[in-house]
Order: structure tokens, then C-alpha cells, then sequence
């Protein structure tokens, strides 16, 4: 199984970046293998370990803050981020994806491959259903990229 997360709060504008990605990949699941699950993980956090169980691969999509410039896309894999610290690291909410990798390393049988999306925001604090402008611009391209992600471990 591969799992597809997209994490934010769709309601504070470009942090909700991973759940709108997560919502256009669900309106396409007809074009993703059977075995690709996506889901809108919200805000993520501890509950991000209950996601990976039982799959396969993960993909993880989020915005992250400080990486790049605004609309820029990062691809890790879990070795990048093991050592990232705490805080704003690879997440703008409480527990960083870095943290929850971490625990989940210690707590849970991994998945055999962890892949993260993340697209360069601002700060994210005014209440907002709406991507920015330059946010928005990175939409089709992470999709394709998971999309590319997907159609290679299907390939292997």
C-alpha cells in the first residue's frame, strides 16, 4: 500500500498546501494505481504515526517554511530529515514531521520508503481558504511529481 498524506490547516491559507494537494489527487484517484491510498491528514502531528501502519511506501505532503523561495518544492527522504531539529524544521505546527519520524523509528515497524513534499510558503497566520498566488503556481507540478513518485515504485 501507498499512502498519501497531506498535512495543514486548509483554513490558514498556504498552510493548507498538503491537504489541497491531497483533495486534487483524490478528485484524480482514477488515474493512481489501486494499491495508492491519499488522505487528508490535517495538521498532522502524533497522528501521522496511525497513517503509516501497514504501508508500504508514504508520501507526505506539506508546506515548510525557510527552505526556499515562496512556491519553491523540496523532496526529502526520511535520511535528509533525520536529523532536522524540532520546531519549524520541515513543519510550521507543533510536531515537525521530523519529530514524528523519529518516534516512529522507535515506537513502529517503518514503512520501506518515506518521501516528503515540501512547498515553500510564508507565514501562515491570517484566516484564509486560499492559496497564494505563487503557492498555488506549484500545484500541478508537485502533483506530477507524485504522480511520477507512484508510477516509479510501480515500476520497481
Amino acid at each position: 500500500m501507498i499512502r498519501i498524506l497531506g498535512c495543514g490547516n486548509p483554513l490558514v491559507g498556504d498552510d493548507g498546501i498538503g491537504v489541497h494537494i491531497a483533495n486534487k489527487l483524490m478528485e484524480i484517484h482514477s488515474q493512481l494505481p489501486d494499491n495508492v491510498e491519499v488522505i487528508d491528514a490535517g495538521v498532522g502531528g502524533l497522528e501521522l504515526l496511525n497513517f503509516m501502519e501497514n504501508a508500504e511506501q508514504i508520501i507526505i505532503v506539506d508546506a515548510v517554511k525557510g527552505a526556499g523561495d515562496i512556491g519553491s518544492i523540496h523532496r526529502f527522504e526520511i535520511e535528509d530529515i533525520k536529523d532536522a531539529i524540532s520546531g519549524d524544521a520541515l513543519s510550521i505546527h507543533d510536531t515537525s514531521i521530523a519529530d514524528v519520524l523519529c518516534i516512529a523509528q522507535h515506537v513502529q515497524e517503518m514503512p520501506k520508503s518515506v518521501k516528503i513534499f515540501a512547498i515553500e510558503i510564508e507565514e501562515a497566520k491570517e484566516v484564509s481558504i486560499c492559496l497564494s498566488e505563487k503557492v498555488q503556481a506549484s500545484v500541478d507540478e508537485v502533483i506530477n511529481m507524485i504522480l511520477d513518485e507512484v508510477r516509479q515504485k510501480q515500476g520497481s
